[in-house]
């Protein structure tokens, strides 16, 4: 009988994508240590980014957050609905994480993106490349139809490498944000925006172990 490999156990090992000097790959129990250690560093300012305040409190408590938040994904992943994170590595150093998530994907074709970035990695265009690399895997690994992404009205950052990549808006409306209405903004990339998209966005990406990933999602 053969030996299982670790990537027939969970074929995410097996992904590899990177972009220049950028790459996503899974996220182990020790990565996901490591990314707490990160996020509790500061990857933000006093305007919350995210939906939910996990950033919020200690420095214990937001490493805490983002270790069990990693383990959880691996207790819930499932053809029907998926959260996949990847660890950022620039260079080989963390540098946060990369997500795309979707529910009946293999029906709709349509998941969304999400990031985060430790600040010393911020304002440098690595968000440009992160996003490049994770919409390849969607549009032309998973065979996507549309990615869609959300940002807070304040987050200009997003929201303009969003714009960038061709996203168009979709929609806003005015949720509680930590006790103060604030308005979330709702983009949409589709695919042949994509594939139209200027050769200067069109830097190489490779992706290792796809093959694995899409038999796991009941995508072959």
């Amino acid at each position: 009988m053969p030996t299982l490999t670790d990537v027939d156990i969970w074929p995410l090992l097996g992904l590899r994508i990177s972009v220049s000097d950028v790459e996503l790959s899974a996220v182990d129990d020790r990565t996901a240590l490591d990314l707490g250690r990160l996020a509790a560093s500061g990857i933000h300012g006093n305007a919350l980014p995210f939906t939910t305040p996990w950033s919020r409190g200690s420095d214990v408590e937001v490493a805490r957050n983002v270790y069990r938040h990693h383990s959880g994904l691996r207790t819930t992943l499932s053809p029907e609905a998926w959260s996949l994170e990847f660890a950022a590595r620039l260079d080989h150093t963390l540098i946060g994480v990369q997500a795309l998530e979707a529910n009946d994907f293999a029906t709709n074709r349509s998941a969304e993106s999400m990031s985060w970035l430790g600040l010393q990695w911020q304002g440098r265009g690595i968000g440009t490349l992160l996003r490049i690399a994770v919409l390849t895997f969607a549009f032309e690994g998973l065979g996507a139809a549309r990615v869609t992404t959300r940002a807070w009205s304040d987050n200009v950052a997003s929201s303009a490498v969003s714009r960038k990549l061709g996203y168009v808006a979709d929609g806003e409306a005015s949720q509680d944000r930590e006790g103060v209405p604030t308005v979330l903004r709702h983009y949409r990339l589709d695919r042949a925006t994509w594939e139209a998209r200027p050769a200067e966005l069109r830097p190489h990406v490779l992706m290792e172990g796809l093959g694995p990933v899409r038999r796991w999602l009941g995508l072959d």
